[in-house]
């Protein structure tokens, strides 16, 4: 007789900590077998408009999907990166060891974190954050340490953390950051980075800021990156990603020539290079960049503007973002994030963020992604006042018997 396989997951998943957005998958399924339509502002997915005015321009033959890539091609695109950050951001880089272009973030952050952790070795994350940085710290084998981000801090770490750290070996060997922050949509701005480098340069850290949200900003304003601090490209690695402004998953890392060569190697080992299709779109991108902007970010400036207006109307408090394609809101009193994100969901249908799911710090807030059009955020808002009662109920102690 053959026994029952008994197989224990690896001690690395154990210690990843418990997700609130399995919960959030399990309701959705359960709705949607009642036939409820969902409205998706949970995880940034960008819907197929945004897509348009790059496929507009997009033609393939069929030979060339399968055909080999031409390496002239991919040398191409790392020139006309550099192009774009000189123009864009005023920052030079070589294209042929100083960036290195990549299709899907997530694999480009654990190869990174792969590429430079021993087991034990420390990063310094904020809190909250995006999960994947933690997880890929985790699967590498590395320590977390957390830096709390605080509104009244304006979601910026406190530098002086670090001054506090006596023994050496506790010291991050990398600080990673992501600004415009997710889930946040703080900024950070140049006098932060200058000051961010003067510190990771003394204390010999490495240096990584995702800027994947630096293409969408507001009313006239404009991101800083890392990149732009004196003397960041000799200690960093800022990684670029256009997924949220286009839908389509191209991406880049430039800085420190060693930090990029040591990516592009474990880039190797796992065999991975971009299809014909990817290097195409991402010239594209890159060629048709500032219509592409503007046209996008009119489009997510109307969904911001709306919902902003719809979260007034209902009393919720929020900071009106300067970049990035979120909106950070503080929960009703009397619940925890996770709480009201499980009833806007059963009640409203509306899928959203529940801030603990971000960290520690995150409690007491939930994420909104400006993933539909302004129709589709006109009737998530409709739904969410029809229920707006549940939680503008007053609070009423019970009685107790003297």
């Amino acid at each position: 007789m053959i026994k029952k396989l008994i197989i224990e997951k690896a001690e690395r998943l154990q210690k990843l900590p418990p997700s609130p957005f399995l919960e959030a998958e399990r309701i959705k399924k359960a709705l949607h077998k009642r036939s409820v339509e969902i409205i998706d502002l949970g995880e940034l997915c960008p819907d197929p408009s945004l897509r348009e005015n790059t496929l507009s321009s997009f033609s393939l033959e069929s030979q060339e999907i399968f055909a080999p890539v031409d390496p002239r091609i991919y040398e191409d695109l790392k020139k006309q990166i550099a192009d774009w950050l000189e123009q864009k951001y005023q920052v030079r880089v070589n294209p042929k060891n100083e960036i290195f272009p990549f299709a899907g973030k997530k694999k480009i952050i654990y190869d990174l974190l792969l590429s430079f952790l021993n087991p034990g070795d420390v990063v310094a994350l904020p809190d909250p954050c995006d999960d994947i940085y933690k997880g890929g710290c985790i699967f590498a084998g590395g320590e977390v340490m957390s830096l709390p981000l605080w509104e009244r801090n304006d979601y910026l770490p406190n530098l002086e953390t670090f001054s506090s750290v006596k023994n050496a070996s506790n010291f991050p060997k990398i600080l990673f950051l992501n600004y415009p922050h997710n889930p946040t949509s703080a900024v950070a701005d140049p006098e932060f980075f200058k000051e961010l480098v003067k510190l990771a340069s003394k204390r010999n850290i490495l240096l990584v800021n995702d800027a994947s949200y630096n293409e969408i900003c507001y009313d006239g304003y404009s991101p800083t990156c890392l990149l732009q601090a004196k003397g960041a490209k000799k200690i960093s690695a800022e990684l670029f990603f256009f997924y949220p402004l286009t839908g389509i998953g191209f991406g880049f890392l430039a800085g420190n020539k060693q930090i990029i060569s040591q990516v592009e190697v474990t880039e190797k080992v796992f065999g991975y290079q971009l299809s014909n299709i990817m290097l195409k779109l991402s010239l594209i991108i890159l060629k048709n960049y500032s219509n592409i902007a503007e046209q996008n970010n009119l489009e997510f400036a109307k969904r911001k503007e709306i919902l902003m207006e719809g979260f007034s109307n209902l009393g919720w408090k929020a900071k009106k973002p300067k970049a990035g394609p979120f909106i950070w809101v503080k929960v009703p009193p009397r619940y925890s994030s996770v709480g009201f994100a499980r009833m806007l969901l059963r009640k409203a249908g509306v899928l959203v963020s529940p801030g603990f799911g971000f960290g520690e710090y995150g409690e007491g807030y939930i994420r909104i992604a400006l993933n539909h059009p302004v129709a589709e955020l006109k009737k998530a808002l409709e739904r969410i006042e029809k229920h707006s009662h549940i939680w503008q109920r007053k609070y009423r102690p019970k009685k107790t018997n003297t």
